[in-house]
Formats: structure tokens, sequence, C-alpha cells
């Protein structure tokens, strides 16, 4: 009886083998899924950043990097704000600006993983695909980090001083929601990469046993 040990190879139908030598084009399902989920991100973080609507009150609205006051607004502004009408950028609060660069450093992040996973999906040699994901999960863990921490100070910061502010009534705005919005698909991204490393692990296994064989 032979000891010989044996390797289980996934089956051929889940890969796709470009030539003869044995080059693969290995691109699994939920690693698509998780770069579409890293493009979202971009996008909803692009929006939420750009705009002024992080919190809004009767005609007043402020954003991350400026605040914006309508015609015929109603209330007193929060305090140090001129009744001015129009869009402007001061002045500024440091919470606000430490949650803005921390929710720019998560967008930076998550482009650089999204770019990174993007590369791996379309390249042929199995250990550099792997080493490619790894890097990418890293960048997209961090992102998550950075984005979480921002919109958290964010929310405990202004509930803290929110009667200071001696409006009547606030509420967060639509870009607040999106940035939320992105944190939400940013765990899904990496929820879909820790879901499918074992896959790749098993078969770049397999592959170099065969290989040694």
């Amino acid at each position: 009886m032979s000891n010989a040990p044996t390797v289980s190879v996934p089956h051929e139908e889940d890969y796709s083998s470009t030539n003869s030598t044995g080059s693969v084009l290995l691109v699994r399902p939920l690693k698509v899924v998780a770069f579409v989920c890293g493009l979202a991100v971009l996008v909803l973080l692009l929006i939420a950043l750009a705009s002024s609507t992080w919190l809004d009150s009767e005609g007043f609205q402020q954003g991350l990097w400026f605040y914006c006051v309508r015609q015929g607004f109603e209330g007193p502004l929060p305090p140090l704000i001129p009744e001015r009408v129009g869009c402007h950028t001061e002045p500024y609060k440091v919470y606000i600006l430490v949650t803005g660069a921390l929710c720019a450093a998560a967008l930076l992040l998550d482009f650089m993983a999204t770019f990174l996973l993007g590369i791996a999906l379309c390249m042929k040699k199995i250990d550099r695909k792997i080493k490619l994901y790894k890097m990418a999960k890293s960048l997209f863990f961090i992102a998550l980090l950075s984005a979480v921490s921002g919109l958290t100070l964010f929310a405990v910061q202004f509930s803290l001083e929110y009667r200071q502010w001696g409006r009547r009534s606030f509420e967060f705005g639509w870009a607040f929601g999106m940035a939320w919005g992105a944190v939400v698909f940013l765990f899904g991204t990496l929820l879909l990469l820790c879901c499918d490393q074992e896959t790749d692990n098993v078969y770049y296994a397999a592959k170099s046993s065969l290989d040694d064989s």
C-alpha cells in the first residue's frame, strides 16, 4: 500500500487555464464583488467630502470644509459664525477638520486598495495575486478604521456641543449618511476578501505541491 500524500485540486471549471505550462488566470467572483464595493466607497466618500450637508438646520448647513447660510434662514447661527448669506470657509472647528482629514485618508487608502485589487484580478501568477490581495485587504482595513474614527468623532463632539450652537433643531445631513454608507461598503469589502481567502491559499498550496512533484 502506498503512503504517498495526496493533494486535492479545485475543480477544473473554477479556474481558467491560459496555456499548457500551468499558467492560470484565477478570478474569484467574491473578489470581483469586493472590487465593485471598493469603487462604490470612492464615489460615496467623494460626494460626502464635497458636500456642505453634514449638518442641516433651517437654512444653515455645515460641511467639513465650509458652511452655507441660505437666504431667509431662521433663528440664530452657531457661535462665531457671522450672519452673511452664502458659503464660507471660516471659522474652522478643529474636530470638523480632523474628521475631514480622516475621511480624506480613508478615501486615499480605499483608492490604493481598490487599485491593487484590480491589478490582482488581472494578474495570472497566483503567488503575486495572493500578495496583492493581502496588501489590498490591509489597506481596506486601515481605511475602515480611519473612516469610523472620523465619523464617530464628528457625531460625539457635535452631540457634546449641540446646545452651544444656539439652534432650535439640528439633524445630521445626507452627506453624513453617505459617509456611513461608505463605511458599510468598506466592511463588506473586507468581509468578502476574508471569506474568499481560504480558497486561494488552498489552490496555491495544491499548485505548489504539484509543481514540486
